[in-house]
């Protein structure tokens, strides 16, 4: 499994086309993950787009994500799961997206976060994840230890 930063979230952001969207018609595209750290919450977001997988036959693509806080007063965790099924024909949905989101309070100095996300794919179960700290000033200012990026597998 390969995992290249593609992406960072400011480009993600100010409304740079998603990773696969200049990619001809009917390329199998992938996974995208995604994470996202503001002044209020971080967020762990994967997009699964099937569109043009010939192998997709629309048998469920289970995504199960992860979510977790420590600020050192014990851990907050989160899981979110989505069952990416489509029926049978053209009608049948090309993608879906699972998000998790931890709330937290501002501010906050040098916070432990990691998430992780799997998903079934024609050649097994896929895994991406993260382990950051974060941290967020009085005046709003939010940033990770490492650049906040989009993974693409």
């Amino acid at each position: 499994m390969r995992r290249v930063v593609v992406a960072g979230l400011l480009a993600f952001g100010l409304g740079v086309p998603p990773a696969g969207a200049d990619r001809p018609a009917g390329r199998c595209a992938g996974a995208t993950a995604v994470r996202e750290y503001t002044a209020s919450a971080m967020t762990w977001r994967l997009r699964l787009d099937l569109d043009g997988c010939r192998w997709w036959d629309g048998s469920a693509r289970n995504i199960v994500m992860w979510l977790s806080r420590d600020d050192g007063a014990g851990p907050a965790n989160r899981w979110s799961m989505a069952a990416c099924q489509g029926g049978g024909g053209a009608s049948r949905p090309a993608d879906c997206e699972v998000a998790t989101s931890l709330p937290h309070p501002a501010p906050e100095e040098a916070v432990a976060y990691e998430g992780e996300a799997t998903w079934k794919w024609r050649d097994g179960t896929h895994r991406v994840s993260f382990g950051t700290r974060c941290t967020t000033t009085a005046d709003g200012r939010a940033v990770c230890a490492d650049p906040v990026g989009t993974w693409h597998d």
